[in-house]
C-alpha cells in the first residue's frame, strides 16, 4: 500500500482474512465443487448423502456473494453430480431415474441455496438494526449530557440550582443553558422541542448551541429568542420542528434586574410566591416562522429573592403508565406552586428536589414527559468581592 508505513501495512495484512477478497472467495468454492466431484465419483453407491457435501460450497456462496451466489453454485453442484453419472455409468442410475435423482439433488441445492441466503439477510438486516439503534443511543446519551449538564458556571451574585428528570420511554427534547451574558449578565435559557426521540433531541441541541452563541452578545431576551428562531428557520429540516423557550437576563448587583421573554414556553415564578413574573407578552415557539413577535417582562430581583423556570413536565405531570380507561390526571399547576410556597426561603438545590420528588411519586416512577428545572436565587452582593 503506497503511502503506508511497512510496520502498518504488515499489521493490517495479519487482520484481514486471506479470503476476504472476492477472487480468493471464488477459488475456495472452486476447490469445494471439485472435492465434491471427487467424492461422487469415488463412492461405491451414488446415494444422496454423498451428493449432499454440494450443500457445503453453496452455504458458502450465499454467505460471501448473497443469492446470486448460491443460485451459481447450487447449478454447478447439480451439474457436477448431472455430468459425473453421464460420463460414468451407473445400473442404479439411468434414463428416467437418473433425471428424477438430478431433480431431486437440484430442488435440495437450490433450496437450500435461496434459504440460507434468506437467513443471512434477514440476520445482517438485524444486526444492522442493532448497530443503528446503539449508535442512536450513544449519540443520545452525549445529547443529553449536552443539553442537561450536570454542572452549570457559577455566578457571584446567584445560587443557582438545575434538575433534568428523564421521561419513560423516548427521549424528549428538553434543555437548560446558563450562560454569561454581556457586562457581567447572566443569561438563564429553559426549552422543550415538540416531540421525542433522536431528531427532537438534535434539534433541541441545535438551538440550545445557537442560544449560547448569541447570549455572549446581547442581554435582549426578546433579541436572543429572535436570533435564535431565525437560525432554527433556516436549518430546518424537512420535519417540522416546534421549540418553546423562555430566555431571562439578570443583570449583576446593585441593579439586578431581570428580563424575560417567552416563545410558547410556561411564564417563570417568583421562587417563594410562585407567582408568575409580571409584565411581558408570550409568543408563538420558535420554529413556527419569522418574524416572532414577543412583549419583554422586567423584573427586581432584589437580595434573598429568586426565580423558578420549568418546562410542562412539572405541571403536566402524569404517570407513564396509567391505565388507559381512567382518566388523565395531571400533577397541575396549584399543587406544584403550593409546593413552592411551603419551602419558602429554601435553598434553590432543595426546592428542586422537593419538586422532583412531589412529581415523582405523583406519576409512581419515571413522568410521561421530561421534568427540567432551574431554580435562581439573589445572593449579598458581598458576594461579588473575591
Amino acid at each position: 500500500m503506497p503511502g503506508l508505513p511497512e510496520g502498518f501495512t504488515s499489521t493490517l495484512r495479519q487482520r484481514i482474512p486471506w479470503w476476504s477478497h472476492p477472487r480468493r472467495r471464488a477459488v475456495v468454492l472452486a476447490a469445494l465443487l471439485v472435492a465434491q466431484w471427487a467424492l461422487v465419483a469415488g463412492a461405491s453407491t451414488p446415494g444422496l448423502a454423498v451428493a449432499m457435501y454440494g450443500l457445503v460450497p453453496i452455504v458458502l456462496a450465499g454467505y460471501w456473494f448473497e443469492l446470486r451466489g448460491a443460485l451459481l453454485l447450487a447449478t454447478a453442484a447439480t451439474l457436477v453430480f448431472l455430468t459425473d453419472k453421464l460420463l460414468v455409468s451407473h445400473p442404479d442410475l439411468a434414463g428416467s431415474t437418473l433425471w428424477l435423482a438430478t431433480l431431486n439433488r437440484a430442488l435440495v441445492f437450490f433450496s437450500v441455496g435461496v434459504l440460507v441466503t434468506l437467513l443471512l439477510r434477514r440476520e445482517r438486516a438485524l444486526t444492522l438494526r442493532v448497530r443503528i439503534q446503539e449508535e442512536e443511543l450513544a449519540e443520545l446519551d452525549a445529547l443529553r449530557a449536552a443539553l442537561t449538564p450536570a454542572d452549570v458556571p457559577e455566578r457571584p451574585h446567584l445560587t443557582i440550582a438545575t434538575s433534568f428528570t428523564p421521561a419513560e420511554g423516548l427521549v424528549a427534547g428538553d434543555f437548560f443553558l446558563v450562560v454569561d451574558g454581556p457586562d457581567a449578565s447572566t443569561t438563564v435559557v429553559v426549552g422543550d422541542v415538540v416531540g421525542h426521540g433522536l431528531d427532537a433531541a438534535r434539534c433541541a441541541a441545535f438551538v440550545r448551541a445557537a442560544l449560547a452563541t448569541f447570549a455572549r452578545f446581547t442581554a435582549d431576551p426578546v433579541q436572543l429568542l429572535q436570533l435564535a428562531n431565525t437560525a432554527l428557520s433556516e436549518h430546518r429540516s424537512a420535519e417540522s420542528r416546534f421549540v418553546t423557550v423562555v430566555c431571562l437576563n439578570i443583570a449583576p448587583p446593585p441593579g439586578r434586574t431581570v428580563r424575560w421573554a417567552a416563545a410558547g414556553h410556561e411564564v417563570p415564578w417568583e421562587l417563594d410566591s410562585a407567582s408568575p413574573l409580571p409584565g411581558g407578552r408570550v409568543g408563538a415557539p420558535l420554529g413556527i416562522g419569522t418574524p416572532l413577535t414577543i412583549g419583554a417582562g422586567t423584573y427586581a430581583l432584589a437580595e434573598g429573592t429568586g426565580l423558578l423556570a420549568f418546562t410542562d413536565g412539572l405541571v403536566e405531570g402524569r404517570s407513564a403508565r396509567r391505565d388507559p380507561s381512567r382518566p388523565v390526571e395531571l400533577f397541575g399547576e396549584e399543587r406544584a406552586q403550593q409546593l413552592v410556597r411551603d419551602h419558602r426561603g429554601a435553598e434553590p438545590a432543595a426546592l428542586l428536589d422537593a419538586l422532583v420528588s412531589a412529581v415523582t411519586a405523583f406519576t409512581g416512577g419515571a413522568p410521561a414527559d421530561d421534568l427540567c428545572l432551574v431554580a435562581v436565587r439573589a445572593t449579598p452582593a458581598l458576594a461579588t468581592s473575591g
